[in-house]
């Protein structure tokens, strides 16, 4: 299963899923009716209506307000969650207590949790997601959050930190990657929200059943026999409450259990480690907390998290430990691990640099794979963190990490190479930062001696950075972009990638979400945009036409469109091809994939990726929310 393949699935298990909802619902609107056509007819005087028939209390009229008032019922509490989901991964990982881990953080635990997230993200091909961790939770357990790759978060308990091997973390991490990249995390959002009016209806009927409901029932009927009518009625509505939660666990676990199983097995494709995740496993099993956690949200959202949150509960959202452990360890002799209190003295000196250059070849050489079946980026060219920065460079890779400095970095990369126009950008700048314009006035020179295979990485290090701002800086910030993008009244391809890209991957993460539509299902609709896209691919990687034209040749025959004509240079304006990107991004996702397949071998096909055709590339690909696949490999 591949990551197009997996998404389209996990699109049809959404339909289900909602399928299966829409009858847990109807279900619960007819018990609750019965429940209240009963406490109705329990309530009469049996001597002012001696004649009356528990049928007689169901009439059409009562059933269609008692169906509503329910629906709608469920329908806020559903969309009171998801107003706490839609904020993104970030916001989802602080509801459960989760803070925000800083890129230059000095906890030597942290700083290793930052490096393997970046490895992880580095070898999926998908931008660093902000990371979480929830410092007050010792039992071992971690998920990923968040309704796509652009507002993803991973977060993980103390715990995690304080008891696993880096390998074990890693495989981990890798675990919860696989959620993001197999469409899980989405699902398990949809959840989150769905399962949500179970919930609050057995908190109601726990309401209606305590004796502060008793004001009530006394103003509405002066026999004792009223407010005990009441009380059963607020049981009987938990009762149903928690049926339906205990339905919604069912039905969670149903979908959660095979799918924990595909992550621990893409979690071993990923490192080609089973030690990893195997021995994380093997640690909880030998851990007094287990995954235990205890912030009250959790238990709502089991689902979630990388093993049980309480372990050993019926219609658990996870398979048995020992079971998972086999899947992925045959051999295992039945013992489990004791946690490792502390870093060993290896681990400690690796994690605490601040790493802006390539991670070590073998966690590399081990990320090269498939992940459950995908083929993913095997970077050896001049991707993320390839390539020991030239010395006068090196201050900005640390200015990249710092939410404040990250800033810096962006807007230098966008400083203009004509001194009038450059001197407007840092007067827009001054105006609504007086310190951050002086600051970068005296980087200017390091900009100036960076390479242009620098740029991208650049931008790729500010993004989690970035997230580390709240809502109103980064809104104010990118107003700011905008403004310094626009300040010579044209906005090139540089500039359009470098706001794509920032756009794309941090806007998810403060509640603006974008909605995919999905209208292509056919290549050949698409195939006047794709041939701007590819011919603008092509005319960026050589100089002459005829070496332009093969390589627009081949991206037009990978894609089926073997007819398809390349557009002139000249019409292969900024405005059409993002309009035209736009417009790929609206393809299904098995679409989307041979968009992708075929712009990959434009910029491969004579053996080398120039930074421009990186840069460009990696913005479609952030466009369409889908990870780069096969760009890089040998």
């Amino acid at each position: 299963m591949n990551f197009y393949a997996a998404q389209d699935q996990a699109r049809k298990s959404s339909r289900i899923l909602l399928l299966l909802f829409i009858l847990l619902n109807i279900g619960l609107v007819v018990l609750i009716n019965l429940l209240f056509a009963w406490y109705l007819w329990v309530s009469d005087d049996p001597l002012a209506l001696p004649d009356r028939v528990f049928l007689d209390y169901l009439s059409w009229q009562r059933i269609f307000v008692v169906a509503s008032s329910i629906s709608l019922l469920l329908l806020f509490a559903a969309w009171l969650k998801w107003l706490d989901v839609k904020k993104g991964g970030g916001a989802v990982a602080e509801m459960f207590g989760g803070q925000q881990v800083q890129p230059l953080t000095t906890d030597t635990a942290e700083r290793r949790l930052i490096n393997v997230v970046e490895e992880m993200a580095l070898a999926a091909g998908v931008p660093v997601p902000p990371v979480y961790v929830m410092k007050n939770e010792m039992g071992i357990n971690a998920f990923a959050a968040g309704l796509g790759l652009t507002d993803a978060a991973i977060c993980v308990t103390r715990g995690t930190l304080d008891s696993l091997s880096r390998d074990q973390l890693q495989g981990v991490i890798a675990h919860e990657f696989s959620h993001i990249l197999n469409g899980d995390m989405r699902i398990n959002m949809r959840l989150l929200v769905m399962l949500h009016g179970m919930v609050f209806f057995a908190e109601l009927g726990r309401v209606f059943a305590s004796s502060r409901t008793s004001w009530w029932a006394d103003s509405t009927r002066s026999k004792s026999s009223s407010r005990g009518y009441l009380v059963l009625l607020g049981l009987g509505l938990m009762l149903v409450g928690w049926c339906g939660v205990m339905v919604g666990n069912m039905l969670k676990a149903a979908i959660s259990r095979q799918r924990e199983f595909l992550a621990d097995a893409s979690a071993v494709q990923f490192t080609r480690n089973p030690e990893g995740i195997g021995g994380a496993l093997k640690v909880i099993g030998g851990s007094q907390y287990q995954g235990h956690l205890n912030h009250p949200e959790c238990q709502e959202a089991g689902h979630l998290f990388f093993s049980a949150v309480m372990p050993g509960w019926l219609w658990s959202t996870h398979p048995p430990l020992d079971v998972r452990i086999r899947k992925v360890d045959p051999h295992w002799d039945g013992k489990y691990l004791e946690p490792q209190p502390s870093l060993s003295a290896a681990e400690a000196d690796a994690d605490n640099a601040i790493k802006t250059n390539r991670p070590n070849a073998g966690v590399i050489d081990a990320l090269i794979g498939t992940l459950a079946g995908a083929e993913l980026v095997n970077y050896t060219g001049q991707g993320l963190f390839l390539g020991n920065p030239p010395p006068s460079g090196s201050d900005l890779y640390n200015l990249a990490r710092d939410p404040y400095d990250a800033r810096i970095v962006l807007l230098g990369l966008l400083m203009d190479g004509d001194s009038r126009v450059r001197t407007h950008q840092l007067t827009l700048i001054g105006a609504e930062d007086a310190a951050l314009a002086d600051r970068l006035s005296d980087c200017l020179g390091r900009f100036e001696q960076l390479s242009r295979s620098e740029y991208l990485q650049l931008i790729e290090l500010t993004l989690p950075a970035l997230k580390s701002q709240s809502a109103n800086q980064y809104k104010s910030f990118k107003r700011l972009l905008l403004r310094v993008v626009r300040a010579d009244q044209q906005i090139d391809l540089f500039e359009w990638v470098l706001y794509q890209l920032v756009s794309r991957y941090c806007d998810g993460h403060f509640g603006a979400t974008r909605k995919r539509q999905n209208r292509y299902d056919r290549i050949d609709l698409l195939a006047e945009h794709y041939a701007v896209v590819i011919s603008m691919l092509a005319y960026h990687g050589d100089v002459s036409d005829d070496l332009a034209l093969n390589a627009f040749n081949r991206g037009a025959g990978v894609a089926g469109l073997y007819t398809l004509k390349p557009v002139s240079r000249s019409e292969c304006t900024r405005e059409r091809f993002a309009a035209s990107v736009s417009e790929l991004a609206a393809a299904t996702p098995f679409i989307r994939q041979r968009v992708l397949k075929g712009l990959v071998q434009v910029v491969r096909h004579d053996g080398q990726i120039v930074p421009v055709e990186r840069e460009l590339i990696t913005a479609i690909a952030a466009v369409m929310e889908s990870p780069l696949i096969g760009l890089d490999e040998v």
